[in-house]
């Protein structure tokens, strides 16, 4: 069943609910909001704190009623109808999650977030209850891996169980409460205030995007020697290059999957700080390199 809500509105939700998660502050950084004339440009910050960043990419779940879903009836899954599963967006589409793969590289708190939900009254319901988190799954790419061929791959999961698919894999996403004892001992993890973290954290994502391009360049060669090896069709290889891009449209392959709505109203514009700078360009490269929203998570004062 094809969901009722959509990605932004889910998105919406988990952020307003997340800001205030834990004995934790989590500030979303939007890059539009930075340019906006506010105080604070828009977010809230805290430089001189310690903090860390999270990247998290909203998805929408389909809802699957029916013992004849293909996660049933030709895999054999144990699991409960009904289950709910989200996509992840073809290579050919985009490379994002190849890119996603990347920057879960150990250090960073990357994260696929979808709801156990899919209709508007249920979002609404979690949003009175303050349950969106709760009603949620956070899984790492990096536990998905990356993904060698053009077809067609999702996430399916139930209450018990999860999986990634098209040959069926198990994996264990995160509960809200356990993504937030993960970010606690992140922000643990270095005691330096923000401000001085900032350049690092632009230097890696900046890194990660480049490295995501040598990775997808390489899963390409494979995919084309494969294809040439079965079928032996040059035309093949056009097709396939043709889904990588290229300059600066490989720059923002990441618009193709992600529908990001306008922003509010620019007001005329303030001289920005050093560290408003890097964040709004942490952000840009967060948006559109990898679809994934940046939050900065920092203990409450």
């Amino acid at each position: 069943m094809i969901p009722e809500i959509s990605e932004f509105s889910y998105g919406f939700a988990l952020t307003n609910e997340i800001v205030g998660w834990l004995p934790l502050s989590a500030a979303p950084v939007f890059p539009s909001l930075i340019e906006e004339g506010k105080e604070n440009g828009g977010y809230d910050v805290k430089l001189d704190k310690p903090g860390a960043p999270l990247y998290l990419q909203f998805k929408r779940a389909d809802y699957m009623t029916r013992s004849s879903a293909t996660e049933i009836k030709h895999y054999g899954l144990p699991l409960s109808l009904p289950f709910h599963r989200f996509p992840i967006t073809q290579r050919k589409k985009s490379f994002q999650h190849t890119s996603l793969v990347e920057l879960d590289d150990g250090t960073n708190l990357v994260f696929y977030a979808a709801p156990r939900f899919h209709m508007v009254s249920e979002i609404n319901d979690a949003w009175r209850s303050v349950q969106v988190a709760g009603r949620s799954i956070f899984v790492a790419p990096s536990m998905i891996g990356l993904i060698h061929d053009d077809d067609k791959h999702h996430v399916a999961y139930d209450a018990q169980h999860a999986y990634f698919c098209s040959e069926p894999k198990e994996i264990s996403p995160l509960t809200a409460s356990a993504l937030g004892e993960r970010i606690l001992e992140r922000v643990a993890s270095d005691s330096r205030p923000v401000r001085e973290q900032l350049p690092e954290w632009l230097g890696n994502i900046r890194s990660r995007r480049a490295q995501a391009r040598q990775t997808q360049q390489k899963i390409v060669a494979e995919i084309v020697a494969v294809r040439r090896a079965v079928r032996a069709t040059p035309d093949d290889t056009d097709e396939i290059y043709a889904a990588v891009p290229s300059g600066r449209a490989a720059l923002d392959s990441g618009e193709q999957e992600t529908a990001v709505p306008s922003g509010p109203e620019i007001r005329e514009s303030r001289p920005l700080s050093p560290e408003e700078q890097t964040l709004r360009a942490i952000s840009d490269e967060a948006l559109h390199g990898f679809g994934a929203q940046l939050f900065v998570v920092q203990p409450k004062s």
